[in-house]
């Protein structure tokens, strides 16, 4: 991974290594950089978390490790993830579940529920690379045999499980150490 200077992050929402620059985190001590891919690109509708049974994906904070645990034809969702290569990267995976929190503080939009959270206009109610705000999105984040964590946008935000063959949304992200 390519070490990005603090001194040369971008706004959140704007253009950044292949994605948008959604904030920073801590993992593991270490200071990251979310990225969240392009919309067109890094986004599917419909996609299965996995099937019942513990994979080890439980790291609230480490969606690459997550996404390699579960990197197979019985985890669509972190597969689409992982089989992405956009703007010549390769390490795109399903967030964590702290990972999804940065884009839900820095990238929400607004709906009848919560005022304009975001200030970048690509990511506002209509913009185009804005999330659903009446969908769900899947972390790769687990949280029993049979359940795993997702993200709504809208609604205040709310994180939640559910089963693992329910269908949801995935947005990429990739990290990058700063």
């Amino acid at each position: 991974m390519t070490h990005i200077p603090t001194s040369t992050l971008p706004a959140i929402g704007e253009a950044l290594a292949g994605g948008f620059f959604a904030g920073s985190y801590l993992e593991n001590g270490a200071l990251m950089a979310l990225i969240v891919a392009p919309k067109a690109e890094g986004e599917a509708g419909d996609l299965e978390w996995g099937p019942d049974g513990e994979t080890g994906a439980r790291s609230l904070i480490d969606g690459l490790a997550n996404s390699n645990a579960i990197n197979d034809d019985d985890h669509p969702a972190a597969k689409f993830c992982r089989d992405l290569r956009i703007g010549g990267f390769d390490d795109w995976h399903l967030p964590a579940l702290d990972q999804m929190t940065v884009m839900r503080a820095n990238l929400t939009p607004e709906d009848d529920h919560v005022p304009t959270q975001t200030t970048a206009d690509a990511f506002k109610e209509g913009g185009p690379e804005a999330f659903a705000t009446n969908e769900a999105y899947w972390t790769s984040t687990e949280w029993s045999s049979g359940y795993a964590w997702y993200q709504n946008f809208g609604y205040g935000g709310g994180q939640d499980h559910d089963g693992k063959d329910w269908s949801f949304r995935v947005r990429a992200v990739r990290k990058c150490p700063l």
